[in-house]
């Protein structure tokens, strides 16, 4: 969380914990649902972690972080998130935001006190109604969609999000180049859009995700029991 002391090491705990268990972890004839309950438990055991060690360090008092994750099967991906970092999946020519914020202007923007433009340009679009490590426990939602048609999946920070539109995301994921090109077209493209923030991108081609088995453990959305 920008702004808040400690934030790099909130964010580099929760990335660096879950990804170990998850290395750790299995699900041979487990279902969707097995790896929601496996989100909630351990994202909650990261959050707890965080907020002991803010509340026994003085110097990491008031660390957090937000959370967006994915587990992709072969039909449908699973997506949690805490906080106000981004899934969107491609489809073709069109772009959709399948998260939903925990901001305070997104809050208002759901219960119809304020538009979406109006949200966008909200004084508190930034403030947090939700993170890792502010307290003992944490919502988690979770999102489903099917895989079928789907070309790419976009897990961002709002370092991203604030620097660019949907419409740019789209015409740079549009572009006849490779992933890894995409992603640092994205970053670039924001950096000289003046951001200021961090930026996060994480993408992944989900048109034929298990058309290679080869083990890829070492990367992120390496093959796990027919999970990505």
């Amino acid at each position: 969380m920008g702004g808040h002391n400690a934030g790099d090491i909130a964010s580099e705990m929760a990335v660096l914990q879950l990804g170990n268990s998850w290395s750790q972890s299995g699900f041979e004839n487990e279902n969707i649902q097995s790896v929601e309950q496996w989100f909630q438990s351990h994202i909650n055991e990261e959050n707890k972690r965080i907020y002991d060690a803010a509340n026994i360090f003085k110097d990491l008092q008031g660390m957090g972080t937000t959370l967006v994750a994915a587990a992709v099967f072969e039909e449908t991906t699973l997506v949690a998130n805490v906080g106000d970092s981004r899934a969107y999946v491609v489809e073709g020519s069109s772009i959709t935001r399948i998260t939903e914020d925990h901001s305070f202007a997104n809050e208002l923007k759901i219960s119809g006190q304020i538009t979406e433009e109006e949200a966008m340009t909200h004084e508190k679009r930034n403030t947090l109604t939700r993170s890792l490590g502010v307290q003992s426990s944490v919502n988690i939602d979770f999102f489903y969609f099917d895989n079928t048609g789907k070309d790419l999946l976009l897990l961002c920070s709002d370092g991203l999000t604030n620097a660019l539109t949907e419409n740019e995301i789209l015409s740079i994921l549009s572009q006849p180049i490779n992933d890894t090109r995409k992603a640092d077209a994205l970053i670039q493209r924001a950096l000289e859009n003046g951001a200021t923030d961090n930026i996060t991108v994480c993408l992944l081609d989900i048109k034929s995700p298990f058309s290679n088995k080869k083990d890829h453990s070492e990367t992120e959305g390496g093959d796990l029991n027919g999970i990505r």
